[in-house]
């Protein structure tokens, strides 16, 4: 219990530290999504990279960079009356319980195989025409 409240404590740190770039780094303030979409790429090439590489002290610098462009994608769409943080925690732990009824449903997979099955059975039934649908 005490690294969960450890690791509750080090985000809300860093939402802390969003919250104050956002309202008094001039830089900070004045960005918006279309501002960060190319930055956001090219912190994902770098998490690449530093996967390719298997290096893992690039790879955790890299996960933080891309964790700081969700806080701030967040904050701008809690400015824009859009979305907050906590709907973006609350949809994808939604997304994750609906999509592992092998874990918290009664539904019974024998291998990584049929999760995979049942996997894209579900995104079809989400109205999505492909399990490709959404990949560029």
């Amino acid at each position: 219990m005490r690294d969960k409240q450890s690791l509750a404590d080090a985000f809300l740190r860093l939402v802390g530290i969003m919250d104050e770039l956002r309202e008094q780094c001039p830089w900070d303030r004045k960005q918006t999504i279309q501002t960060l979409r190319s930055l956001t790429i090219e912190e994902l090439y770098e998490l690449a990279d530093a996967i390719t590489e298997e290096d893992w002290n690039g790879i955790r610098e890299e996960l933080g960079d891309l964790f700081l462009h969700i806080l701030f994608y967040s904050r701008i769409g809690k400015e824009q009356q859009k979305f907050t943080l906590q709907e973006v925690i609350e949809g994808i732990s939604r997304k994750l319980i609906d999509r592992h009824p092998h874990i918290y449903g009664e539904v019974v997979v024998n291998n990584e195989e049929e999760v995979k099955q049942n996997w894209e059975k579900l995104k079809l039934k989400e109205g999505k025409t492909s399990v490709l649908s959404g990949v560029p």
